[in-house]
């Protein structure tokens, strides 16, 4: 009966079926076979359907190319899955922007834009209340992927513009405060390029030919700072955006550091060099003059042209002398390492919610931009060791082995310290009044919460007790303490007698998809790491 009907129609009626069923039919006959396999309309709707579509080209071989990204994206889906039971005994997630499975994806074009495209597809759901897992590690693993590319231009570029070097910080810095993540498209608040083209055509539209190096900067400086209008921002110096290039563009107002980056590239499009110099406290340019002195520009002040002595006068409260080492030089990896430790130093301040997250993410692009800095590569150190999570980038540090090996046999310890924590629990004893995936209130600070977690007893030692005031409850420690994600982005360990049922919500958390994979309305349901650690929960319907 069906295959006395047009063709068109049977395709009509099987683009309507679920994909196992689509394969089903396949067994029917060879008519119906031999209909399913050859049909070009079919296997195009399937491939758009799943966002597998790479170019507008998919006229030929429609279904080799719908198995062979199904497979893609099927092992995609195995690969969050396969993070989700990796990481739901760590504070943070830290993927290795050099490991096999990132860079097989970045090394084939049509993988990379897939995966792109499908766990995008995750993140923009219109149904926030579903694939919670998927869209937490979806995240992570674009923030990598795209990280991964960022550093894979950073070393092609090999050190050759500061302004193109300080482009890739900022979009490095995106991906750490969430900022859409496409390919190949990046997401810059301006055309930075073309603006900068622009400034440059201005310039040179009102140059001689045979213009002296003061008249060029003269130039540069009416254009950038009186027509342009760059300035300089005082009323909010540390805010995060001052250190991202495209960002002083769009806003016109910048700190030392990215007013001389962009007045950097303007003077080289123009064919003059200028040196960097990473002047303390401050930032300068530097040329030799028509006289052939040493001449130093102040972009902060509308680029005004300083000696050397009255440079030591731009920090005055200060005890420098005239050292020759402030007015070397500065590589261009040096100075994105220094728009990068500004930024660490921004989200030290605590007013970044991605605290943990941010800081790793920052020590990371510095160890590719200043492997040999022992201090930073101590600082990073100390934080992993406080958050119990090795950090692979670790090794591009200049350590030495030994130390190394220190490192990595302290890191393994604590990181299955933290396992043994959260031991596998078979049974919920009663006195554990409150369940995995209850929101709750907090009696007396008043938030909102949902419980990931539970101990019969309070397990964070008498240092912590001391310091909480635990002393001073009415059951003390002697009672189970839930582990809760609240509603203003923290992670808090509270005693039962602090807890109080409420009214159901979605509790918006950053890790809320580490522990669970949906909200049906009335609770959040475990997902599947979070159930072998609590292996009861398999057992109880949900």
């Amino acid at each position: 009966m069906l295959l006395s009907l047009p063709l068109e129609l049977i395709e009509s009626i099987l683009i309507r079926l679920p994909l196992r069923d689509i394969i089903n039919v396949t067994a029917v006959n060879r008519s119906l076979k031999e209909t399913v396999l050859n049909s070009h309309y079919l296997w195009t709707y399937h491939i758009r359907q799943r966002n597998l579509i790479v170019s507008a080209d998919e006229s030929a071989n429609c279904l080799a190319k719908f198995v062979i990204r199904y497979r893609w994206v099927t092992q995609l889906d195995g690969f969050l899955d396969a993070l989700a039971k990796q990481y739901i005994y760590f504070p943070i997630v830290d993927l290795d922007t050099d490991a096999q499975e990132i860079q097989e994806i970045l090394q084939n074009r049509a993988l990379c834009e897939i995966a792109y495209r499908h766990l995008n597809a995750y993140l923009s759901s219109s149904n926030r209340y579903t694939n919670l897992t998927k869209r937490y590690y979806a995240r992570h693993l674009l923030t990598t992927l795209k990280q991964a590319e960022i550093i894979s231009q950073l070393r092609k570029q090999q050190s050759s513009s500061v302004f193109a070097g300080s482009i890739l910080v900022s979009r490095w810095v995106g991906t750490c405060l969430r900022e859409p993540l496409q390919y190949p498209e990046n997401t810059e608040c301006i055309p930075v390029y073309h603006t900068i083209a622009e400034i440059v055509m201005l310039c040179r539209n009102r140059l001689n030919s045979n213009a002296m190096i003061e008249d060029v900067i003269q130039q540069i400086n009416t254009t950038l700072f009186t027509e342009y209008g760059l300035g300089k921002n005082t009323e909010d110096f540390y805010n995060v955006d001052n250190n991202r290039v495209d960002k002083v563009l769009y806003k016109k107002s910048g700190i030392p550091i990215t007013l001389a980056v962009i007045y950097h590239e303007v003077a080289r499009q123009l064919g003059i060099a200028l040196d960097l110099i990473n002047f303390p406290r401050h930032f300068l340019l530097s040329f030799t003059s028509s006289t052939g002195a040493a001449m130093y520009i102040d972009c902060f002040n509308e680029g005004i042209v300083l000696s050397r002595s009255q440079c030591l006068q731009l920090c005055p409260m200060s005890t420098i002398t005239d050292k020759d080492e402030y007015f070397q030089p500065a590589t261009v990896n040096s100075v994105l390492a220094r728009l990068v430790r500004n930024i660490l130093a921004w989200s030290h301040s605590g007013a970044n919610v991605l605290d943990n997250h941010f800081q790793v993410s920052l020590y990371k692009m510095l160890s590719h931009l200043s492997g040999d800095d022992k201090g930073t590569a101590l600082s990073a150190s100390h934080l992993s060791m406080n958050l119990a999570v090795q950090f692979t980038f670790l090794r591009n540090f200049s350590l030495p082995s030994n130390a190394y090996n220190t490192y990595c046999a302290e890191i393994k310890k604590r990181e299955q310290d933290a396992k043994n924590m959260l031991s596998d629990k078979t049974l919920k004893p009663e006195h554990v009044t409150f369940s995995i995936g209850d929101v709750m209130l907090h009696k007396r600070y008043n938030y909102t919460c949902v419980i990931y977690g539970w101990d019969e007893v309070c397990s964070l030692g008498e240092v912590w007790e001391e310091r909480m005031g635990i002393s001073q409850l009415q059951y003390k420690a002697q009672q189970p303490f839930y582990k809760v994600l609240a509603d203003d982005q923290t992670e808090r360990y509270v005693a039962q007698e602090n807890m109080l049922e409420t009214r159901s919500v979605f509790i918006d958390h950053t890790d809320i998809g580490k522990y669970f994979t949906r909200y049906d309305g009335e609770r959040f349901v475990p997902n599947a790491a979070l159930s072998d650690i609590y292996s009861y929960l398999s057992s109880v319907s949900t």
